[in-house]
C-alpha cells in the first residue's frame, strides 16, 4: 500500500508552515486520540514550531496524536518503539575520539599515503567525519568507493584521487568496524529508520507533513520513499513559484523554477525526483496534487516587502514607489552599524511600544559580528538569546585539560605552564601568577627540571659580578614569596604528572586527569562563575560554566568506551582528548521570556518575525564568496559524480555525490532569500564601510537593487563623526548619548553649532547619580588641559626622602632634569617594563666594566701597575679567562644558556681584548697610571665620604655611584677620571648646564674628595670617555696591518675635556692619538715657527681644540664643579617640592631630539603639546661664554669669569 501523495507549494509568507499547523489541527478537532500526525523539520525549527503548535492548542484540548521531529529525533522514536535501537547514538565528540584513535595508529604504522601529512594537522578528524557523513548520506558504500577508485586509477592523470578513495574506503570500514555492536551513528540510524517504518505502529493511519526543507540527500529519499510506504497520507510543503490553472491545476513552468540557476530550481528538482521515486518505484498511481499557496500571510499587499520578496532575487526589474517599512543603513564601520541596530531596537521597544521578542537579528558573517553584538547589546541593555550553539574550545575548563596534559608531554613549557595557570583553577591570584611570570621570565626558567627542583628558587638580579655578593633582606623576602607561589602553583600538576606516567592506558590517563580537576576543585569553581554570571546577567555565561562540567564528564566516558584499556604514548593521548574538546558545543538557552533571537543565515530558526535586522549586507558577504572545504575539491567531487556514472549498472541504485560548492553557490540565493522575507513589519538592512583592519567595503548587490527598485526608501548614512549626524539613535541608551555629547561639545567649541538636544542630554547626565563618572570622563577629552603636574610638598618628601635625607644616584638626578614626570614614574611609582632573559647592552656594559677592573688587579699585582708591560699573547688569555670566570655570574648564566648566546661570548672576548690593548697603547704613551677601578661612593662603607649637599628646610642630598676608573700622574700633582662606554657618547657644556650630563663632573668632585682623604691635594687634569668596543669599520678599500690600526685608533678616540696645559695634555697622550685634543706650531707675528730654547718648534693646542671645547682652563673645571653642586642641590629642592610635571627636555636645532624619543613612560604620562598646559622644555646649543657667564651667575663664581676671559684672550693672542 501506497500513501496519498500531495504537495503544498508557495513563496515565503504564503503560509506554507500555516497550512501545515492548521492541517494537524483539524485533525485533533476532529479526533483527538487518532493515528500519529507528524510534522517533520529541521532540526533547528522543531522547537519553535512544536511551541507554536501547543499554543494554537485550545485550552482542555489535548494533542497527544501530534509529534513535532526532526529526522533525527523521528529516527530515536520509531527505532526505540520497533526494537531496532540496540546500541546508542554516538555523539560527534565519540566520532572524533574514535577517528583519532583510527588515525594515530595509521600515523604509527605510516601505511597512509595521501593522508599521510594531514593525518598530523588539527582539524583533520572534523573533515573526516564530515566526508564519511556525506557517504553514508548519499548512500555511498566502501565497495562503491573502491569500484570508483579502480575505475579512476586505470585511466590517467587521476591516482591521486583514487587513492583518496581507497584510503576513505579503508579508514570508513575501520570506524564502522569499531562502531560494531558499541553505537550507531546518525546516519546509520537514518539507513535503520528506512528500514524500520513499514513495521513501525507509530505508522499505522499515520498522516505526515514535510515542512522547511528545499532538497533531500539519498539517505533521506529512502526515508521519504519508507514513508510513502507506511504512512497513510504525506503532505510535502516546498517553497517555489506556481501558476494556477483554470481547470484547477497547478502549472510549475515558471522560470524561478526551470533555470538551473533560479531561486526555486532545486526545490523544483526535488518534487521531480519524489514524483519520480512514487511513480516508478513504488508503483503510485494515484493522483499526486499540488495546492498552490498564492495569498500573502506575512505582507501587507502592495506593501515594499511584498514588493522585495516578488523582485529582489529576479532577474532585471523595474523601479516602484514606496518606502514604509524598510531602512537600509550604511556605517563607517561595524561598530557604528552593531551600535545603531541597537539604538533602533531600543526604539521599537521604547517608543512603539514592542516586545523584543517580536525582534530577530540575522548575521551571514557571525565571525565578524557575533562578539560585536554581545558587546553592544550588553552596553544598550538588550537582552538577547543566539540560536546556535557556541564552542567551547576557549572555555576555561577545555583550556585547563589542553594545557594540563601539555605541560607533562612537553617538559613544561613556559607558555604552556602560564596558560594552564592563567585558567583560574589555581590557588595563586592572578596578580600572583602575574609576578610568578615575570619572575620566570626574567630569570629564562624552562623546563621540568627547574619548575620541580627541591631547591627553593633563589635566583636574583646582580648589581656587580663580585663574587659572594650578598642579599638583602628585601631581596630575601621576594624570593621567599616566588618561591613558596611557584610550589603552590604546580602542587598538582606534579602530582598529574606522577599520575599520567603511572599510567598504563586510556582509562589510566583520564582517571589521572579527573583526579587533576578534582584536586583543583573545578566543580566548585565553575559553580561559583556560574552563580556570579548570574548575579551580572550573563546568563549564557552561566549555562555554558553549568553544562561543560557534564559534558567534560562525558567526553571521559567516551574516551574510556571508546579506547579504555587501549595502551598509547601521552602525546597521542593529548591528540585524541584535544579532538574530542574541539567538538564539544555548549547548547544555550534564551535568558528569559522577552529576548532578541540572534541567528545565522544557515541556522535560521527566525519564522514570521515581526521585526528583523540583517547585519553586514556587504558583497563580500551577501551573497557569500564559496570556497572549497573538505577533503574533496570541486573538481575531485566532479570526477567521483563522472566515475560513479560510469560504473552505473542496469537494476542498481543511482549513485552520486554532492558537488560541493557548486550546490552551495545556488543553495546561498535561496538562504538569503529566506532570511530577507522573514519579517512582516519591519526590515533593517546594513552594511559597514570598513572592516575591523580598515580595509574598504562595497554594498551587496542585494542592498544595490533595493535601493533602485525602491528609491524612496529611508537611506541612513552613519559617519564616524557623531557631530555631522542629525539622526536620533545616538539617544538611544546613555553610553553612547554621553560620547554623542562629548562630539557635540568639541563641534560648539570649534565650529561655534551644536544641536538644542545636547544641553538636554548634559542636564539629564548631570541629574543622574550613576552617570557621573562617565559624565565626567566624556567632557575631560574635550576640555583637556595638562595637570598641575604637583605634589604635595609633605608626600613629596614621604616618597622621595628618606627621614631628612634625599638619595640617589646622578643619574636618577639626570633623569630628573630630562623629565620630572620620567623621574616620578621610574623613583616614586618604581614603574619598570617586564625584564626578560635575555642579553641586554646594560649587561655588556656590566660584563666589561668587571673584565677591566679584574684585569687592573691583575696587572697590579703582576706586573707593577703597568699596563704596557704585559706582554700582547698573554693579554688575550687574561681576557679569555676573566670572561669565562664572570660570565656565569651574569643574569643567571645567560651567557651559557643558548648557543648563539655562546658565540656572543667568544665576541665579547675579543671586545674586551681590543679594549685592553687600546687602553695598553694608550698607557705606554701616558704618565698616568691607574690607581683606583669601580670606586664606590655614596655608601656608609665606601673609602670616600662625601658630605650631603645641605637643601634646606632639614633636608639634605646624598648621591651615589661609582668611579669606573681614576689614574693619577706619575710624578705631578694631577689626577684623570675615565667612564667606560660601550656605545658612543660625548660631553658639551650645555648638557651640563641644563643637568643632563654631570656624571663626569661628579665623578671629578668625588675624586678630588677621595684624594683628599688620603692626604693628596690633586688638580684634575681631564675628564675623558673610554670605548670598550671592537669598531665595525666600513671603506671601499683594503687597509694594510698599520692603516687598520690607524682607523680603529681614531675610531675608538677618547672624548671629554682635558686641561688646558700643553705639558697636562703630553703627559695624558704624547703622541695626542689617544684623546681629541691636538697640536700645531706656534707661529709668529710674521707667521714663522716660533723655536724653543732646545731648539725644536713650540707647541700649542690646534684650532679645533678650542673651537670644539676639548680643552678647558683650570678655572672652568672650579667654575664647573661649582655648578654642579649648584645643579645638584636645586635639583633636589626641586624634587621635595612635589614637582612631576610632564615637561620634557627638546633640542631646538634638532626637535627630533627630544626627553620623549625612548622614553619607556611615554604611555602613561598623557603628554601632549597640542594639549592645553603642556610643552616641551626647548634648549639649545648656547655660546660657552655665555654658558659659563650663565654658571657663574648661579653659583656666585663671577671673578672666576675674568681669569676664563683673560686665559681665553691669552691663548687667542698666541694662536695670532
Amino acid at each position: 500500500m501506497t500513501a496519498e501523495l500531495d504537495f503544498i507549494i508557495g513563496r515565503a509568507g504564503t503560509g506554507k508552515t500555516r497550512a501545515c499547523l492548521e492541517a494537524m489541527r483539524e485533525r485533533l478537532q476532529e479526533n483527538p486520540l487518532g493515528p500519529a500526525l507528524i510534522l517533520l523539520l529541521p532540526e533547528h525549527m522543531t522547537f519553535k514550531v512544536e511551541r507554536e503548535l501547543a499554543e494554537s492548542i485550545p485550552q482542555g484540548k489535548g494533542f497527544l496524536r501530534s509529534y513535532v521531529f526532526g529526522f533525527r529525533r523521528f529516527a530515536r522514536h520509531v527505532l526505540l518503539e520497533t526494537g531496532h535501537m540496540k546500541v546508542p547514538r554516538i555523539s560527534e565528540v565519540g566520532r572524533r575520539l574514535l577517528l583519532r584513535k583510527i588515525l594515530t595508529k595509521h600515523q604509527k604504522e605510516k601505511d597512509l599515503d595521501v593522508f599521510a601529512r594531514a593525518v598530523r594537522q588539527r582539524g583533520f578528524t572534523e573533515s573526516l567525519s564530515d566526508a564519511i557523513k556525506e557517504f553514508k548520506s548519499y548512500r555511498l558504500t566502501t565497495d562503491v568507493l573502491r569500484e570508483a577508485a579502480a575505475e579512476l586509477a586505470s585511466g590517467t592523470g587521476s591516482e591521486r584521487l583514487a587513492g583518496k578513495l581507497q584510503e576513505m574506503a579503508l579508514l570508513t570500514d575501520e570506524f564502522q568496524a569499531e562502531m560494531q555492536g558499541k553505537a550507531n551513528d546518525a546516519e546509520d540510524m537514518m539507513q535503520k529508520l528506512a528500514e524500520a517504518l513499514p513495521e513501525a505502529p507509530l505508522m499505522k493511519g499515520a498522516e505526515v507533513w514535510l515542512d522547511g526543507f528545499i532538497f533531500f540527500n539519498p539517505q533521506e529519499m529512502a526515508v521519504l520513499r519508507s514513508l510513502l510506504i507506511s504512512a497513510a497520507k504525506v503532505h510535502i510543503a516546498l517553497p517555489m513559484a506556481g501558476r494556477p490553472l483554470a481547470n484547477g491545476r497547478v502549472s510549475l513552468d515558471s522560470p524561478e523554477n526551470l533555470q538551473e540557476t533560479a531561486l526555486f530550481n532545486r526545490p523544483y528538482r526535488t518534487l521531480q525526483a519524489i514524483c519520480q521515486m512514487a511513480r516508478q518505484e513504488l508503483g503510485y498511481r494515484g493522483k499526486i496534487d499540488i495546492h498552490l499557496l498564492t495569498q500573502q500571510h506575512r505582507f501587507a499587499e502592495g506593501s515594499v516587502m511584498q514588493g522585495l520578496e516578488q523582485e529582489l532575487f529576479r532577474y532585471g526589474g523595474t523601479s516602484h514607489k514606496g518606502q514604509g517599512g524598510v531602512r537600509l543603513v550604511e556605517a563607517a564601520n561595524r561598530r557604528l552599524e552593531v551600535e545603531n541596530a541597537a539604538a533602533d531596537i531600543l526604539r521599537l521597544v521604547r517608543d512603539e511600544g514592542w516586545h523584543y521578542r517580536e525582534i530577530g537579528l540575522l548575521v551571514r558573517d557571525a565571525e565578524s559580528y557575533d562578539e560585536l553584538v554581545r558587546l553592544v547589546f550588553a552596553d544598550y541593555g538588550i537582552p538577547f538569546f543566539e540560536d546556535a550553539k557556541r564552542p567551547s574550545i576557549h572555555h576555561p575548563l577545555a583550556e585547563l585539560m589542553r594545557s594540563a596534559i601539555e605541560v607533562v608531554a612537553k617538559d613544561w613549557r613556559y607558555e604552556t605552564v602560564f596558560r594552564c595557570l592563567r585558567t583560574g583553577f589555581f590557588p595563586p591570584v592572578r596578580e600572583d601568577i602575574d609576578r610568578l611570570e615575570n619572575y620566570v621570565l626574567e630569570f629564562g626558567i624552562r623546563g621540568r627540571k627547574r619548575w620541580q627542583q627541591e631547591a627553593p628558587w633563589d635566583w636574583h638580579r646582580r648589581y656587580t659580578l663580585d663574587d659572594g655578593e650578598s642579599v638583602d633582606e628585601d631581596t630575601a623576602s621576594t624570593l621567599a614569596l616566588i618561591d613558596a607561589l611557584r610550589r603552590q602553583a604546580v602542587e598538582a600538576l606534579i602530582l598529574l604528572e606522577k599520575d599520567l606516567h603511572a599510567a598504563e592506558d586510556v582509562r589510566g590517563y583520564t582517571t589521572a586527569l579527573y583526579d587533576f580537576l578534582v584536586h583543583l576543585d573545578v566543580p566548585n569553581r565553575l559553580q561559583e562563575w556560574a552563580e556570579l554570571a548570574e548575579k551580572e546577567g550573563r546568563l549564557a555565561d552561566a549555562a555554558e560554566h553549568r553544562q561543560l562540567w557534564d559534558d567534560s564528564m562525558a567526553l571521559f566516558d567516551q574516551l574510556v568506551e571508546v579506547s579504555g584499556t587501549e595502551k598509547m604514548s601521552l602525546a597521542d593521548y593529548e591528540a585524541i582528548l584535544s579532538d574530542g574538546l574541539d567538538a564539544l558545543q555548549i547548547s544555550l538557552i534564551p535568558p528569559g521570556l522577552d529576548y532578541v533571537t540572534l541567528a545565522p543565515f544557515d541556522q535560521n530558526s527566525l519564522d514570521n518575525t515581526r521585526a528583523l535586522y540583517i547585519l553586514g549586507a556587504d558583497a563580500d558577504t551577501m551573497p557569500r564568496r564559496v570556497r572549497e572545504q573538505g577533503i574533496f575539491s570541486d573538481a575531485d567531487r566532479l570526477h567521483i559524480a563522472e566515475t560513479l556514472a560510469a560504473c552505473q549498472k542496469e537494476g542498481e541504485e543511482e549513485h552520486t555525490i554532492s558537488r560541493g560548492g557548486h550546490e552551495r553557490s545556488f543553495g546561498e540565493k535561496f538562504l538569503l532569500y529566506r532570511g530577507f522575507t522573514e519579517a512582516h513589519e519591519y526590515l533593517w538592512i546594513s552594511y559597514a564601510l570598513a572592516d575591523a583592519e580598515g580595509n574598504g567595503l562595497q554594498a551587496s548587490p542585494l542592498f544595490k537593487k533595493i535601493r533602485a527598485l525602491y528609491p524612496e526608501i529611508s537611506f541612513v548614512s552613519i559617519p564616524l563623526e557623531t557631530v555631522r549626524r542629525d539622526d536620533d539613535l545616538l539617544l538611544a541608551a546613555p553610553r553612547p548619548a554621553l560620547s554623542g555629547l562629548a562630539n557635540a561639545l568639541r563641534s560648539e567649541r570649534e565650529l561655534g553649532t551644536m544641536q538644542p538636544c545636547w544641553r538636554d542630554v548634559y542636564n539629564w547626565a548631570r541629574a543622574q547619580d550613576k552617570w557621573q563618572r562617565p559624565l565626567h570622563l566624556a567632557l575631560a577629552g574635550i576640555f583637556a588641559k595638562a595637570d598641575e603636574g604637583k605634589l604635595p610638598k609633605e608626600l613629596a618628601e614621604q616618597i622621595f626622602a628618606k627621614g631628612t635625607m634625599l638619595r640617589g644616584s646622578v643619574t636618577q638626578f639626570e633623569k630628573f632634569r630630562q623629565c620630572p614626570f620620567a623621574h616620578f614614574a621610574a623613583y616614586g611609582l618604581k614603574l619598570q617594563e617586564r625584564k626578560e632573559y635575555q642579553f641586554r647592552s646594560m649587561d655588556l656594559g656590566q660584563l666589561l666594566h668587571a673584565v677591566l677592573k679584574e684585569y687592573g688587579g691583575v696587572v697590579k699585582k703582576d706586573y707593577a701597575n703597568r699596563w704596557q708591560d704585559v706582554p700582547e699573547q698573554k693579554r688575550s688569555a687574561i681576557c679569555e679567562d676573566l670572561v669565562n670566570t664572570l660570565a656565569p655570574r651574569l643574569q643567571s648564566e645567560i651567557l651559557l644558556s643558548r648557543d648563539n648566546y655562546r658565540h656572543l661570548k667568544k665576541r665579547i672576548e675579543k671586545t674586551a681584548e681590543q679594549a685592553v690593548n687600546h687602553l695598553s697603547a694608550w698607557a705606554a704613551v701616558s704618565e698616568f697610571q691607574p690607581a683606583f677601578f669601580e670606586e664606590a661612593f655614596g655608601h656608609p662603607d665606601d673609602e670616600v665620604h662625601l658630605k650631603p649637599l645641605p637643601l634646606g628646610d632639614g633636608y639634605a642630598l646624598s648621591f651615589k655611584g661609582q668611579i669606573d676608573r681614576l689614574d693619577l700622574h706619575e710624578s705631578a700633582p694631577y689626577y684623570l677620571i675615565l667612564d667606560y662606554k660601550t656605545g658612543h657618547v660625548a660631553i658639551n657644556l650645555f648638557e651640563v648646564y641644563y643637568g643632563l650630563r654631570l656624571q663626569l663632573l661628579v665623578y671629578m668632585m668625588v675624586g678630588r674628595e677621595l684624594l683628599r682623604e688620603q692626604g693628596e691635594n690633586r688638580l684634575p687634569a681631564g675628564i675623558l670617555y673610554a670605548f670598550l668596543q671592537n669598531p665595525l669599520l666600513q671603506t671601499r678599500k683594503k687597509y694594510g696591518e698599520k692603516e687598520l690600526e690607524k682607523h680603529v685608533n681614531a675610531e675608538l678616540r677618547m672624548p671629554g675635556w682635558v686641561l688646558a696645559d700643553i705639558d697636562v695634555a703630553k703627559a695624558i697622550d704624547s703622541s695626542f692619538d689617544f684623546i681629541k685634543p691636538g697640536l700645531r706650531q706656534l707661529k709668529d707675528e710674521k707667521k714663522k715657527t716660533v723655536v724653543g730654547p732646545d731648539g725644536k718648534p713650540v707647541m700649542d693646542f690646534d684650532a679645533n681644540s678650542r673651537k670644539y671645547g676639548y680643552i678647558r682652563s683650570p678655572e672652568e673645571f672650579e667654575l664647573m664643579l661649582a655648578y654642579v653642586d649648584y645643579i645638584l642641590k636645586d635639583t633636589g629642592r626641586e624634587i621635595l617640592s612635589g614637582n612631576i610635571s610632564a615637561s620634557p627636555y627638546r633640542l631646538k636645532a634638532n626637535k627630533d631630539q627630544n626627553a620623549c624619543t625612548y622614553c619607556e613612560y611615554r604611555d602613561v604620562c598623557g603628554f601632549d603639546p597640542d594639549v592645553e598646559g603642556y610643552s616641551y622644555r626647548d634648549i639649545g646649543p648656547e655660546d660657552d661664554v655665555i654658558l659659563e657667564e650663565k654658571m657663574a651667575e648661579c653659583t656666585g663664581k663671577e671673578k672666576l669669569i675674568d681669569a676664563i676671559h683673560r686665559r681665553s684672550a691669552e691663548g687667542n693672542s698666541d694662536k695670532a
